[in-house]
């Protein structure tokens, strides 16, 4: 699962009966673009600026269009009988511990990966942390007020 926006363009539809979510080997889109760093120095400082304003709002425009188009397919689905069921909370253990297990491998052969990877969990622990006490507490009860 990508979502249901693409997956019904893939036909999965057609040949799955069960929609499993959420997709947490690809939890977002995301873009990523690549200049050399030779050639990023030879930009004058405004050639850099509007590049990185293009690929931010590149960026934001792909999420935006995602949000807005996996709702209908997502009936879709539903209304044609596919049957929505979440990962078990093993399955989501697994790939958890077997994403990091492999990150940390990674880590050990990869001074350079170490070196982002190192930064990356440390921010990571305060934005799951941040995320918990926001993000997740604001969704946890707008869900709830919804339905009720």
């Amino acid at each position: 699962m990508v979502g249901p926006y693409d997956d019904e363009k893939l036909g999965f539809n057609k040949v799955a009966k069960y929609y499993y979510y959420p997709g947490w080997w690809d939890c977002t889109g995301q873009l990523a673009f690549y200049v050399g760093a030779k050639a990023w120095s030879s930009l004058p400082s405004h050639y850099q600026r509007a590049f990185e304003v293009a690929a931010a709002e590149a960026s934001w425009d792909m999420l935006s269009h995602y949000d807005a188009s996996n709702m209908a397919p997502l009936r879709r689905l539903i209304a044609n009988g596919v049957e929505l069921r979440p990962f078990s909370r093993e399955i989501m253990e697994g790939g958890y511990r077997a994403a990091f297990a492999l990150y940390a491998e990674e880590a050990e052969k990869n001074p350079d990966f170490r070196k982002i990877y190192g930064e990356w969990l440390k921010f990571r622990e305060d934005i799951v942390t941040w995320f918990r006490v926001a993000e997740a507490s604001f969704e946890s009860n707008l869900y709830s007020l919804y339905k009720s």
